[in-house]
């Protein structure tokens, strides 16, 4: 599967969280967006209100004191100089493209489509890497890395995007393998990374004094600490890999707001993140289980959202599409997330996030009242 068109570009800009094309957008119970539910916390909007006592002074242009936060933080050897940060993680998708000027890019998929998105807009051809559900969209890391060419910039998304399936610390070293010897990228999105149990393997705890130039590490605190609507996203990577990102980006990239609230996350949020990570866990298995007694198929994974496929009749069809339950679920004042934008993926899928457990239980009543309506209409 290789190409390069606007299709990419336009299913690449196709998220959840679309609540704003709903009245009353803050009214709605919404599935489509993979946040952390229990966020954001009270000490870091306490900080982000004091900012806007600043907002008249232009925020510092080179992120100085942030970036070399999140270096600290994130036990990141290059320091400040290996750091980038960006009005959300996607914002550093399109700099870093054309920063490096790949051969190609390679994707498994399915998986977040602003890669492509991002690749098309520069130019790039998209190569992707098919995974079949059959085997529960494993990675089979092999195949993967003899697909490697010198020039690419290879993408894995930890833990995937819509699939939940996290790599092994074993897969990601035999793609990135491929990637030093055969003269290629490897971009690592671990925006997902922390709210996933059980914990997952990342690059950086094994590279911290020695970091390969070929690997750069994406990542956010919209996920983590749920504030899609300040957008502070953040790239690791060596001195000069980071340098030629930076080039290419605005002279404003992070906002004052934005970076007070990031930085008291840094100071005061470890503790906060790792119980969130456990509810979210048990509320992951809570919500897999109930959407399994009602005859969905829930893929395994470790995120904090689950890629499920609707139920079948008894001759093997769908009883529902995705795009008709999301319709039936609007009156419910629910939202959920289809998968048609996603290669590889049809209308029978949907992407739910992990919620609290009433939001949980309100979301499986709803559809038992939807697929029982059905029932009774076959």
């Amino acid at each position: 599967m290789t190409g390069m068109n606007s299709s990419w570009v336009a299913s690449g800009h196709v998220h959840g969280g679309r609540i704003h094309e709903h009245d009353d957008p803050y009214g709605w119970l919404d599935f489509s967006a993979n946040i952390n539910p229990y966020g954001p916390p009270a000490f870091a909007l306490r900080a982000a209100r004091k900012a806007l006592g600043h907002v008249q002074v232009y925020p510092d242009q080179e992120s100085r004191h942030l970036r070399r936060t999140l270096a600290s933080w994130s036990g990141h050897g290059p320091g400040e100089e290996g750091v980038a940060v960006g009005n959300g993680a996607s914002d550093l998708l399109l700099p870093l493209v054309l920063a490096f000027r790949p051969k190609r890019l390679l994707l498994p998929l399915p998986t977040f489509g602003e890669y492509a998105a991002a690749a098309s807009l520069a130019g790039v051809p998209v190569a992707g890497h098919p995974l079949v559900p059959e085997d529960e969209f494993a990675y089979r890391a092999d195949e993967l890395a003899e697909r490697v060419r010198p020039g690419d910039l290879v993408v894995l998304c930890q833990p995937n995007n819509p699939t939940g399936r996290g790599w092994s610390e074993e897969e990601t070293e035999c793609v990135l393998k491929a990637c030093t010897t055969k003269g290629a990228r490897l971009l690592l999105d671990e925006c997902f990374l922390h709210l996933s149990w059980p914990p997952l393997a990342t690059l950086a705890a094994s590279r911290r004094d020695a970091w390969p130039e070929e690997v750069l590490l994406l990542r956010a605190f919209t996920k983590d600490f749920a504030v899609p609507g300040l957008r502070v996203g953040y790239l690791l990577g060596g001195r000069r890999a980071v340098a030629a990102v930076r080039a290419f980006q605005q002279s404003w990239p992070v906002n004052a707001v934005g970076e007070a609230f990031a930085l008291a996350c840094m100071e005061k949020g470890d503790a906060w993140l790792a119980r969130t990570r456990k509810r979210i866990a048990s509320e992951r298995a809570f919500l897999s289980a109930e959407l399994a007694k009602r005859g969905f198929f829930v893929f395994s994974g470790a995120a904090n959202f689950l890629l499920v496929r609707l139920p079948r009749n008894d001759a093997g069809q769908v009883v529902l599409s995705g795009s008709e339950v999301q319709r039936r679920l609007l009156p419910f004042r629910i939202l959920l997330r289809t998968c048609t934008s996603f290669p590889g993926l049809g209308d029978d899928y949907v992407r739910l996030a992990v919620r609290r457990r009433e939001e949980n239980r309100r979301l499986c009543a709803a559809l038992d009242e939807v697929f029982e309506g059905e029932r009774r209409r076959g």
